[in-house]
């Protein structure tokens, strides 16, 4: 009888075994964590173009991630905020961003507000397979942004609205920096 109980255990524990869903109960999809305090660069797509950019963003448990975001063009530099939306389903991250260039010259600061630099950032955010170090979750994606210059190029008559913008588009790469979504 106890042969018999034991070839049948092994009969049903085998089975079990190739109907059992692989990764564990939830399919196998391992969401990451999105909350926290990242870091990250914007590099043009065209190589020697001069143009980059540089972030931060914390996003909270609850509510928009914000941050700042600073623009180098060839020709000025952009400084603003970024808001967005980082999804915890999908680990998806939508941003907007703006940016105006401030100029220093002496103990004067001056806000240029009919230059600036606009933007979307689309990314994902994921877990590197190497590492599970907090450094080790990063984001990709990117970012579409439209710089006005009213200085470069446009003269008396023309549409400054339409001639003097620039279309720029950047891939993303950034990384946590902490837990902490502050």
């Amino acid at each position: 009888m106890k042969i018999l109980l034991g070839c049948l255990m092994c009969l049903v524990l085998g089975a079990a075994q190739c109907f059992a869903i692989s990764g564990g109960p939830f399919g196998g999809k391992g969401l990451v964590p999105v909350v926290g305090s990242y870091a990250g660069t914007m590099n043009d797509v065209v190589v020697g173009s001069n143009n980059m950019g540089i972030f931060t963003l914390s996003i909270p448990q609850t509510g928009l991630a914000t941050g700042s975001v600073f623009i180098f063009t060839g020709e000025r530099t952009f400084s603003g905020p970024i808001s967005g939306l980082a999804n915890p389903n999908t680990d998806v991250l939508v941003a907007t961003l703006q940016g105006i260039p401030v100029v220093t010259s002496g103990s004067t600061t001056i806000e240029t507000l009919n230059l600036h630099a606009d933007g979307t950032v689309n990314a994902k955010i994921k877990q590197s397979k190497n590492s599970t170090s907090i450094s080790s979750v990063r984001i990709r994606g990117s970012a579409h942004v439209t710089t006005t210059n009213q200085n470069s190029g446009c003269t008396v008559g023309c549409n400054c609205e339409t001639d003097c913008k620039r279309t720029t588009d950047y891939t993303v790469h950034g990384f946590k920096q902490s837990n902490s979504g502050g």
